[in-house]
């Protein structure tokens, strides 16, 4: 079991002080004997060392931990978001909590609630709701608060999305050219949340401009679940008398899921020759014979940025300027027949914008 500083002291013989002062790297500064150095080192190497966090929170009024509350851990891309920024924190000596609110604004508020009472230093929240951040802001104080993936435009706080915009519209514009103009659903959960009103506005956008029919045709859920992406599909078939969409697009991995489970379900079989495409990425989507569009976004882009505004002013003692960055996604193409330009395998769909 590792030892404390007191143990260590009362153990080899030091003071307190000289144990302290070893342990930080500070015993050529105040000139401590190499043999009590070495004495002392020797020791934590065999025993180990355990400081005591609480009383350090409170000598340095800094608990060393930064809280993130996702949405929904199930969804892939916080997943990935969520083991990119523990990475970080654990290269900086910080800790990460994190709590789901599955998209409930009272869990929300009781995660947020709970990391704040715990002092986070630093808290990186993926609101499922606006009224959060006039809540947030009387802690901006004492805590630095990042929101990302929703940007509700409050300006109280810095936010980091993905250019879902400019996805939306990369994307529709390569599956209507794989198409060949022919227009097809998008089947959308948590369509209220910004993010996805901008997935909607680029799709709408690339329809105007290339279908053969106009607007492409919007499929809504309140939820972003399998559940929600098996009834939009379930929907779609039905109406077409037992038959499932040439092409479909959707607005995440989860209802990506439902509606493939759904066509299998009903028809028995997912036709190889349907077109599909969806928001983030999974090499999952390898083992589909099908020709698949999705939109990658770039995690470690997006973290970097999250730290920037985390830990960067307060590092600095400055005050935290409350920017908006937009990181650029890629656009992901797979068995596409056409040898035109979304032939290849990857395009940038967005450029970074700040």
């Amino acid at each position: 079991m590792p030892k404390t500083v007191d143990e260590i002291s009362r153990e080899t013989g030091f003071s307190v002080t000289t144990v302290r002062l070893v342990i930080n790297g500070q015993s050529e500064k105040y000139r401590i004997s190499g043999k009590t150095r070495r004495i002392i080192e020797d020791y934590v190497t065999l025993h180990g060392y355990s400081f005591n966090h609480a009383a350090r929170s409170l000598k340095l009024n800094r608990s060393d931990t930064v809280g993130f509350v996702a949405p929904d851990l199930s969804n892939a891309f916080f997943a990935h978001l969520m083991a990119v920024l523990e990475a970080l924190c654990r290269a900086r000596n910080l800790l990460l909590l994190t709590v789901a609110s599955h998209e409930d604004p009272i869990l929300e508020n009781r995660a947020v609630a709970s990391l704040l009472a715990r002092g986070v230093d630093g808290l990186v929240i993926a609101p499922c709701q606006a009224e959060i951040q006039p809540l947030l802001a009387k802690n901006r104080g004492r805590t630095s608060i990042v929101m990302i993936d929703r940007d509700f435009a409050s300006g109280l706080f810095p936010t980091v999305v993905s250019d879902n915009f400019s996805g939306g519209l990369a994307m529709t514009r390569g599956m209507l050219r794989e198409s060949r103009g022919k227009t097809f659903p998008f089947l959308c959960g948590h369509a209220k949340l910004p993010s996805i009103r901008d997935r909607i506005r680029g799709f709408s956008e690339a329809c105007r401009e290339m279908a053969e029919g106009g607007d492409g045709r919007i499929l809504q859920e309140m939820d972003d679940s399998i559940e929600a992406g098996s009834r939009m599909m379930r929907q779609l078939i039905d109406q077409a008398g037992g038959i499932p969409p040439h092409a479909f697009m959707c607005s995440s991995l989860l209802i990506l899921e439902g509606a493939l489970q759904q066509i299998k379900t009903q028809i028995g079989r997912i036709d190889p020759s349907i077109l599909i495409g969806t928001f983030d990425d999974h090499t999952m989507l390898d083992l589909l014979p099908n020709p698949v569009f999705s939109i990658r976004q770039n995690e470690k882009a997006l973290t970097s940025k999250i730290f920037e505004y985390l830990i960067g002013p307060r590092a600095e003692g400055k005050k935290t300027v409350c920017a908006s960055s937009v990181i650029a996604a890629e656009l992901v193409c797979r068995n596409l027949e056409s040898q035109g330009f979304f032939a290849s395998t990857r395009q940038k769909a967005a450029v970074e914008k700040t």
